[in-house]
């Protein structure tokens, strides 16, 4: 048995061209979407909490004409396109593929990930945050629990032409097709492990083809503005990475080395739903021009648990920002976080949390690493509070900036609520998963 599958996606608003050239490629049988993140998440969970109808990723409509010949073909497509609202992604894509001629295709939702009322019942702990999920259980919006390959690979079996639902981890969006089409258990834990690095290497899109290595100009690749999708070719014995034929970028030792411990924490014990992977050991090799060769994953038990994301409601937050330029721009810049802070005191017990940082300064080092004087700074005010009057004011401040010190303008202020996503464990027995596989 062999298997060809591309990435198609890395996040939410990635672009659907680099997605159309994997699809229209020829090469690969699946394509995984990955159209996550923790902050994706709480956004789409905003925008159910408006509207109850809505909730999912916000391309498909643009996505399914790009699919369509690819689907025509036989391919197949795996994406956690749910996000907050499974359902009305499946809707959607029923909808979108009917329009194009493509009523029949079968549509794989896989359900149960949204775990709301789970984790306010075991009161799990949420580290980040100092507290349990009944402390703020009158604030809690969504609890979102990362599942694995298990029902991708129900819904594949159930031929399923696109499969899809809220948080399936990034991996396994690849996991799930990988041990379908080569018949690979899902308690092999070596062969699981060795899916979770094909993943692992497709998830983030470009990262692998070079989109995450650039440091000049200590390191480059050839034209980087034009950067394929990374696929992989798997079979019993072999696994192979590549990328597309006249795309930039490069797949060679030093970029899959440097996705291949991406966000990996402990590469001996990477914790996935599906897998304990273990890449501590694996081989890479140049097979030939943008092509490599890897082996020696392995894998362990999967862990009991599993990572939920828990959003919170904390109020509201306010983004100010103005410009300085020029000689003396830093003196000005602090001049004005000054006169800020000493406006925002009548109010300063109601804000939650209040940062403001000098942009080309002090925002990521603080004042560990010393600079020069710049040509120009930002300065920037970020605040957060319970009470949206209170959070426009705090922005407001920054406005109030135009009458001194003289800045270059360029002021924006924005009034988001704050939904603060934070992690937290629960027993896989409290996450039961369903699939239906329906018909557009």
């Amino acid at each position: 048995m062999h298997l060809s599958i591309g990435s198609g996606s890395a996040y939410a608003n990635d672009r659907l061209e680099t997605a159309a050239a994997m699809a229209d490629s020829g090469r690969v049988q699946y394509m995984g979407f990955d159209c996550l993140a923790e902050r994706t998440m709480a956004l789409a969970q905003i925008r159910r909490l408006r509207d109850p109808s809505t909730g999912q990723d916000e391309r498909i409509s643009a996505l399914v004409p790009i699919l369509r010949r690819f689907l025509e073909s036989g391919g197949r497509v795996v994406g956690n396109f749910g996000a907050a609202n499974p359902d009305a992604a499946a809707a959607e894509f029923a909808a979108n593929l009917r329009a194009l001629g493509l009523g029949g295709t079968r549509i794989g939702i896989i359900r149960g990930d949204d775990v709301r009322a789970a984790v306010t019942e075991a009161d799990v702990a949420l580290p980040e945050l100092d507290t349990t999920t009944r402390a703020v259980a009158d604030r809690i919006v969504s609890a979102n629990a990362y599942i694995g390959a298990d029902p991708v690979v129900d819904c594949l079996q159930q031929d399923a032409q696109i499969v899809l639902g809220g948080r399936i981890a990034d991996p396994s969006l690849f996991v799930g097709p990988i041990c379908h089409e080569l018949g690979w258990a899902l308690d092999d834990w070596d062969r699981v492990g060795t899916a979770t690095l094909a993943g692992h290497l497709l998830e983030c899109g470009v990262h692998s083809t070079g989109g995450n290595f650039e440091d000049p100009p200590y390191r480059v690749v050839p034209d980087p503005h034009n950067l394929s999708f990374p696929l992989a070719e798997i079979d019993d014995d072999e696994l192979i990475v590549t990328k597309l034929d006249g795309t930039g970028g490069a797949v060679d030792l030093r970029t899959t080395r440097t996705q291949l411990y991406y966000e990996i924490h402990d590469p001996t014990r990477y914790l996935t739903p599906d897998v304990t992977a273990d890449f501590s050991d694996v081989r890479i090799e140049q097979a030939g021009p943008d092509r490599v060769r890897l082996s020696g994953a392995r894998g362990s038990a999967r862990p009991d648990t599993l990572k939920v994301l828990v959003g919170v409601d904390l109020g509201y937050k306010a983004v100010a920002e103005i410009s300085y330029g020029g000689p003396g721009c830093v003196d000005r810049a602090r001049r004005a976080e000054e006169i800020v802070r000493r406006r925002l005191e009548p109010i300063r017990a109601q804000i939650d949390e209040l940062r403001i940082e000098l942009h080309g300064v002090n925002t990521l080092f603080g004042d560990r690493i010393a600079g020069g004087e710049p040509a120009e700074v930002r300065l920037r005010l970020a605040a957060r509070a319970l009470d949206p009057d209170v959070a426009k004011a705090a922005a407001y401040e920054v406005e109030y900036l135009y009458f001194g010190p003289a800045g270059g303008g360029g002021v924006v202020t924005s009034v988001v609520p704050a939904i603060v996503v934070t992690p937290a464990l629960l027993p896989r027995s409290d996450v039961p998963l369903s699939v239906e596989v329906t018909t557009a």
